[in-house]
């Protein structure tokens, strides 16, 4: 899917009952189970995203005003 819409692939997850009972808990995988796979692969998935934003060019044009050189009239 990440090839059809030409968006990069950061990872998967596992469909697991845990990840899904702690998320309706309100309590992340990698806050309620640190050492487990799971939780290693989203801080690897987290990484990868963090990695790709730090890429991003910078976009400064808000931090401009507008200037506009125009003839008198």
């Amino acid at each position: 899917m990440a090839e059809q819409y030409q968006t990069p692939w950061l990872g998967s997850l596992p469909l697991t009952l845990a990840i899904r009972e702690q998320t309706d808990a309100g309590t992340p995988t990698v806050v309620s189970d640190a050492g487990s796979e799971a939780a290693s692969l989203y801080r690897a998935i987290a990484r990868k995203l963090a990695a790709g934003v730090a890429a991003l060019p910078r976009d400064m044009a808000g931090k401009f005003p507008s200037i506009v050189v125009q003839q008198p009239t």
